[in-house]
């Protein structure tokens, strides 16, 4: 009778220290916001101040150690306002982004909704759907044509009633 409970002691001894180290390795979850509100002064962007506000939502997995990640993984929402302070026009967007960076391969991805820029009523002015692949140190790998303009006013300050600067 002893045989087969010190059989049974010992699995389960064995299968608790298997579950133990199982749960050490599990990602850490990580959720947050961040918002800023910034104007850009007429001749940076437009020819007229624009007021840019936003809030980030992110929901990060954390793989590997908190402080030395091996991966992470982020969900990010971006609301965003552009407002022309002339007129009072705005813009909003609403950008859904998923970014996975894995620090053992160094490369990194970020896809997802870029811009999708709305009017007051609800139109559809503007989109952006895309992917950019880069290395951690920030260089770039692969993107989807015409993505992430390196100049943005051709785009917006005209939306917003204005002009390029």
């Amino acid at each position: 009778m002893k045989r087969p409970f010190l059989a049974l002691a010992a699995a389960l001894l064995v299968v608790a220290s298997m579950a133990g180290a199982a749960n050490a390795a599990r990602p850490h979850h990580f959720k947050g916001t961040f918002s800023d509100v910034f104007v850009k002064p007429a001749g940076v962007g437009c020819d007229f101040d624009e007021q840019i506000s936003f809030t980030l939502r992110f929901n990060d997995i954390v793989f590997g150690d908190d402080a030395d990640p091996s991966k992470v993984i982020s969900h990010i929402t971006a609301d965003v306002s552009h407002t022309n302070l002339e007129t009072g026009y705005t813009l909003t967007e609403v950008d859904t982004t998923v970014q996975i960076l894995d620090f053992e391969k160094g490369v990194g991805m970020t896809m997802g909704i870029v811009w999708k820029l709305r009017t007051p009523e609800g139109k559809l002015v503007f989109v952006q759907v895309g992917r950019a692949t880069y290395t951690v140190e920030g260089e770039l790998l692969t993107i989807t044509p015409h993505l992430l303009p390196v100049d943005a006013a051709p785009i917006v300050c005209p939306l917003l009633g204005g002009h390029a600067a």
